[in-house]
């Protein structure tokens, strides 16, 4: 999605799910060089007014699981649009009203805390841009078994579980037209991010 987007002073790193391994591989980037890192993506929103395909530059974000909180850099993101509130870092997909509307933010992912976290030990400067594929309503598939660490989707596990669960084909509809929302807002915003820093 954003592979053409790299240049000679910008390297796009595909850290695949959870903070976890985004957390190894800023860490891996850093090690190479890096000296800045922005985490961009997809994300849920928390925020009743959030669309999808909406852009969101929040100024911190939050590790849900160990309550750690970790402040954007404003400087690396300056182009991408206005920057307000807390995304929040869960360590699995939030998949319904009741559990994300227990988190406190605009929006949820399961990355960018793990980025923030390497970028703070090594003293870079850190930011995110996300957009949203799923608003604060939607109730979402479940993810066990079909998706890998990398986030790629298992295509016959996946038809094997929406001929045992045909009830889920609306959900996953669904949120297959809010990752192509997603991704028409989040090219546009990052390349005028990197435009702007240029």
């Amino acid at each position: 999605m954003l592979r053409g987007l790299r240049g000679p002073d910008v390297r796009v790193v595909v850290t695949g799910m959870g903070a976890g391994p985004a957390e190894r591989h800023a860490e891996a980037a850093i090690a190479d060089g890096a000296v800045a890192a922005i985490s961009t993506g997809f994300c849920g929103a928390l925020d009743p007014a959030l669309g999808l395909g909406d852009v969101v530059v929040p100024e911190r974000v939050l590790d849900a699981a160990t309550g750690e909180a970790f402040t954007c850099d404003a400087s690396l993101t300056a182009g991408a649009g206005h920057r307000h509130g807390t995304l929040v870092t869960t360590p699995g997909v939030v998949s319904d009203r009741a559990a994300r509307a227990a988190l406190v933010g605009v929006a949820v992912d399961m990355e960018s805390a793990g980025i923030a976290r390497a970028c703070a030990r090594a003293g870079v400067p850190f930011a995110a841009v996300r957009a949203v594929t799923d608003r604060a309503g939607d109730v979402l598939p479940h993810f066990d078994g079909l998706v890998d660490e990398d986030g790629r989707v298992h295509g016959m596990a996946m038809a094997r579980r929406l001929v045992a669960h045909p009830s889920e084909i609306a959900a996953w509809t669904r949120l297959a037209r809010g990752a192509n929302a997603a991704r028409r807002g989040l090219v546009p915003a990052v390349t005028a991010m990197l435009a702007d820093a240029a």
